[in-house]
């Protein structure tokens, strides 16, 4: 079934078996029960081979990696890292480590399902949920006798250290392990790094990873703001990332908020969706509704009844769910008595005018849809085949990860606990006026996208209803998604380790306050293409100037350009230069302090300038036509490579000069300077280069990127 080329997948580290028997027997239970394709099990398997290339060698006495897996909502990641766990069982782990979320239900549903998938149980796979130094000597022994253990941990400080005293044993600390922290961005990171210290389960699992001398550690997330934000001296910074490639069937922000976005998404009008009418059955609700109940009855009639689900989040606060959910309840019974009177009656009437707008509604989407007739018929079905539910910890809430849907239809009301981690089985419509009143981070909107998913086959019975502003933020959250995809796309193909990428989202904090993550995690600022970028620290030492001297001149000696005459000043002007040229010989080969000029970003804007087809060239200027030109340190030290307008002179003038800063006619351009830099009393120190970058205030060049402000 495998046809995997370990050469794919980089020069391992050791020799990495992808068709070993727990990734050959996981492979077979998947495609045999049709969760997966052969193509996708091969695709999952690649993506874990990438990440055990970047692994210790399990035959190694020691070492340490830190991975990032990123994926999409919804998207399968908990099959990604079952299908790690069992890639590294194969090649010589012996100890699985599974973070499992915040959350007990999430916890149990993690357990289970790994326990199922890999067999645990067996005599070569042993479960451990939560586990306590009681239960060493039965791990001791699984060990002993060469089997595998599988341990899930609550992502809880109590119960991280509980399994970090069990395994920093003498007697069991040096087997190689793989730890999997699922949903990587949350609770992980250390929330009090603004404060100089470390927050409790942060601290708690560089502990756990302290006390395993040989293994990795890799974050799964779909929204890596956080990891990827995070100073780059943290701990758990990334060494390496790899894309979690969505299978067959995803739908995701493309689907919802490209193109067609209207062919699903429905604005609820702004009077409805204020927070004093959280609580209320609002014409757009009872609309919506309705809707779900025809496409579940549209659903029964093509296929056969399937369960089908509907979400509501209006509100963060409990007893606001607790009253909205008495008012589905009631507006369900009533209907339940209604679709039960005669054809004729006023209240039947009244509920069938409003299926039958929902009807010509999804008809829009759905290919060759039933008779309205013999929809209306099956109405009465869906409507008594319906279970209201309240997702939160009132005594009365229950929560869909552990209590299975009873009923056919189902329609869950909720906050925080229709989140992170939770998939709604058949989830076809959602209703969500639930937003934050001043900043919001992106990370968290898009975790509460729960309508995402492999929703192919029911794609045009599925609608989502949205304010305008939360329209307008996720389709801005699609743009941001896609470019950093593609940025990590076009960064992994190039063979950059993660520490070396450009940390660069494009994201509209201005017009829309989204932020990409919690400022509690990560330092960020933004960053906009518009007016001088200029190098004013030059203190590198002597040999570094001197090589970034020889490739100034080796640049402008392939790319000569032509000598202008600005004022009383000649400059050398290589005119419209290719973007990657510029990039490749002379921005990358530099050696800058990121403090004096943020190069990696510079280089980074640069080519999604040209990638997106707003760039192709550039005007790089060699200052003074190549001569040095003596600059003095200002009082705090600093050099400031520009030399100013003249004073007291008129453009016509024999001594005038325009001044560096506006020789640039309106273009793009990139001066490089050759500095004499001299101490305080004259004396010539060493000779560098500096560069300063123009850009236009121009529509096309903003970009609105945040990136990551180091400390």
């Amino acid at each position: 079934m495998l046809g995997i080329d370990p050469v794919a997948v980089g020069p391992p580290r050791a020799p990495i078996t992808t068709d070993g028997p727990e990734t050959q027997r996981l492979g077979s239970t998947y495609v045999a029960a049709g969760q997966l394709t052969e193509e996708e099990w091969d695709t999952a398997v690649r993506t874990a081979a990438k990440v055990l290339w970047h692994s210790p060698n399990p035959a190694a006495r020691r070492g340490r990696a830190t991975g990032l897996a990123l994926g999409k909502i919804q998207s399968g990641k908990t099959t990604s890292y079952t299908a790690l766990i069992a890639l590294a069982m194969d090649n010589g782990f012996r100890v699985s480590v599974v973070l499992a979320g915040t959350k007990n239900p999430l916890l149990e549903q993690t357990y289970s399902r790994l326990v199922r998938d890999l067999g645990a149980g067996r005599q070569d796979v042993t479960a451990f949920r939560n586990p306590v130094l009681h239960d060493t000597e039965v791990i001791r022994s699984v060990l002993h006798s060469g089997g595998h253990v599988l341990i899930v941990v609550l992502k809880n400080r109590q119960r991280i250290e509980e399994a970090t005293r069990l395994l920093s044993t003498p007697e069991m600390r040096d087997y190689p392990a793989i730890i999997v922290d699922d949903e990587g961005d949350e609770a992980s990171l250390n929330t009090q790094f603004r404060r100089g210290r470390q927050s409790a389960v942060y601290r708690s699992i560089l502990r756990l990873r302290d006390a395993l001398p040989l293994h990795a550690f890799i974050a799964y997330t779909a929204t890596p703001q956080a990891n990827l934000l995070i100073s780059g001296f943290d701990a758990l910074a990334p060494d390496f990332a790899v894309l979690v490639e969505p299978g067959q069937g995803y739908c995701g922000g493309s689907v919802f908020f490209g193109e067609n976005s209207d062919r699903y998404v429905r604005v609820i009008p702004v009077h409805e969706a204020t927070p004093e009418r959280a609580t209320e059955i609002t014409d757009r609700l009872r609309s919506a509704i309705a809707l779900f109940f025809v496409g579940t009855a549209m659903q029964s009639i093509r296929s056969g009844p399937r369960q089908r689900s509907m979400l509501l989040h209006t509100s963060n606060l409990r007893a606001d769910h607790n009253r909205l959910h008495e008012a589905v309840s009631a507006l369900i019974t009533l209907w339940k008595d209604t679709v039960t009177l005669p054809l004729g009656d006023p209240s039947l009437a009244e509920l069938h005018a409003l299926a039958e707008q929902a009807y010509r509604d999804l008809s829009q989407t759905a290919p060759a849809p039933p008779s309205w007739e013999r929809v209306r018929e099956q109405l009465r079905d869906e409507v008594w085949l319906t279970e209201t539910w309240m997702v939160n910890s009132l005594p009365l809430g229950r929560d869909p990860i552990t209590m299975p849907f009873r009923l056919r239809n189902n329609i869950l009301v909720g906050g925080n606990m229709l989140g992170r981690g939770v998939t709604l089985e058949g989830l076809t419509v959602t209703y969500i006026t639930r937003e934050a009143q001043n900043d919001t981070n992106a990370d968290t909107l898009e975790q509460r996208a729960r309508w995402f998913g492999y929703k192919q086959d029911y794609l045009d019975l599925c609608r989502i209803f949205l304010t305008e502003t939360l329209r307008a933020r996720y389709t801005e959250l699609l743009m941001h998604e896609d470019d950093f995809w593609d940025a990590l796309r076009r960064n992994e193909h190039q063979g950059l380790q993660a520490r070396d990428w450009p940390r660069m989202f494009r994201l509209d904090m201005e017009s829309w306050r989204l932020r990409p993550t919690r400022p509690s995690v990560a330092r960020y600022r933004g960053f906009r293409g518009s007016g001088w970028e200029t190098q004013r620290r030059l203190g590198v030492d002597a040999a570094t100037a001197s090589r970034n001297i020889g490739v100034a001149r080796r640049f402008f000696t392939r790319q000569p350009g032509e000598t202008r005459r600005f004022g009383n000043v000649e400059h050398r002007v290589v005119s419209a230069c290719g973007i990657e040229t510029v990039v490749a010989d002379l921005l990358a080969p530099m050696e800058v302090e990121e403090a004096a000029w943020d190069k990696s970003y510079i280089e980074e804007y640069l080519m999604r300038l040209h990638l997106g087809g707003v760039l192709d060239g550039i005007d790089v200027v060699l200052m003074s036509d190549g001569r040095l030109r003596d600059r003095s340190p200002n009082e705090a030290g600093a050099y400031n490579p520009m030399q100013g307008r003249s004073p007291h002179r008129e453009p016509g003038d024999a001594d005038y000069y325009p001044g560096d800063e506006n020789i640039h006619d309106g273009r793009l351009q990139l001066q490089v300077h050759l500095i004499r830099m001299l101490d305080a009393n004259g004396v010539p120190v060493h000779s560098t280069t500096a560069l300063a970058l123009y850009v236009p205030n121009e529509p096309r060049y903003d970009l609105r990127v945040v990136v990551r402000d180091e400390d």
